[in-house]
């Protein structure tokens, strides 16, 4: 196994060898493209089972539907577009088609969140969480690296039923220097702190892990959750956090309406806890035409950020 600073941050860069294995593994995997074979790193998969991979071009409606129908004939069918198309142009589609019918569809949202970067605020979606997480029967999972990018792969080749799997263009750096265990409904501690918990999922947990670092300079015990799988959320994780801190920072590549803050807010909310929650993310607002780096920065969702938002909750 290739050390973590060897092992490539680029999501399809693992994802798409290991598709190529898994469909030796798997003969029932099928994957359909919206013309994004590039960016799913789907070609291999493409050259090595030509008559298992579909590329429907620009037409995501047509692509859920065709995958849904798919699944319910015994297929276990990965399908892709940008998050932002997978999940609200083709909406309707996912919704009623894959999970009404409780179909074997993993419907893979391509660079989540603000890694769309230049591509545009049309191309960037922050609302995609919000949308999949209201679907009955539509599990949601977000890797924090492509370690766990790669266990969450493995898990839901296995895995019977609708899943909106969530993947980044690129990761920011590496959280594990392994492939970890994944199991659906659990979160995974990556520290553990006394004064206050950043709970994450996908590129903003290495942020938090910095974060981290950086206010236990300043003496401030921090724990940090990473939630890889939103929906079903791991409610005895988020209310363990609360007991012990009583102080709660949910930390996303999202909008903060909906996604994972909203989700984390929801069990505190049910269950009567007395800890004080702030939410890290867009508030309210569209992604730009910009680097990473620089949307990271604007939203504030830099480690600095995330450590200044820590040290005002009193």
């Amino acid at each position: 196994m290739a050390g973590a600073k060897e092992r490539s941050l680029i999501s399809k860069e693992i994802f798409g060898p290991l598709m190529v294995e898994l469909g030796k593994e798997y003969p029932d995997i099928v994957v359909c493209d919206t013309d994004l074979m590039r960016c799913f790193g789907t070609k291999g998969f493409m050259q090595a089972y030509p008559k298992r991979h579909i590329n429907f071009g620009i037409a995501e409606q047509n692509c859920m539907a065709a995958s849904a129908g798919m699944a319910l004939c015994g297929k276990n069918v990965f399908s892709s577009s940008f998050a932002n198309f997978a999940t609200k142009r083709a909406c309707d589609q996912v919704s009623i088609s894959v999970c009404y019918n409780q179909a074997n569809v993993k419907v893979c949202g391509l660079y989540a969140g603000l890694t769309a970067e230049k591509n545009g605020g049309t191309h960037i979606g922050v609302e995609d969480v919000a949308v999949m997480r209201s679907f009955p029967g539509m599990a949601v999972v977000e890797a924090a690296d492509t370690y766990e990018l790669e266990a969450v792969t493995r898990y839901m080749a296995a895995y019977q039923g609708p899943v909106y799997f969530r993947q980044p263009k690129m990761y920011l750096r590496h959280v594990y220097d392994s492939v970890p265990e994944f199991e659906l409904g659990k979160a995974r501690w990556l520290r553990e702190g006394k004064d206050v918990t950043l709970i994450a999922c996908g590129i903003t947990v290495g942020i938090c892990m910095d974060a981290a670092k950086l206010l236990q300079e300043k003496g401030i015990e921090v724990g940090v959750l990473n939630v890889p799988s939103i929906k079903p959320l791991d409610d005895e994780a988020v209310l363990k956090a609360a007991s012990m801190t009583k102080r709660i920072v949910t930390c996303e590549n999202h909008s903060i309406i909906g996604g994972l803050g909203s989700a984390v807010a929801e069990v505190l909310a049910e269950h009567n806890c007395d800890a004080r929650l702030r939410r890290a993310g867009l508030k309210d607002c569209f992604g730009m035409t910009a680097s990473l780096a620089y949307q990271l920065e604007a939203n504030g969702l830099t480690r600095e950020a995330i450590a200044d938002l820590v040290c005002s909750m009193k």
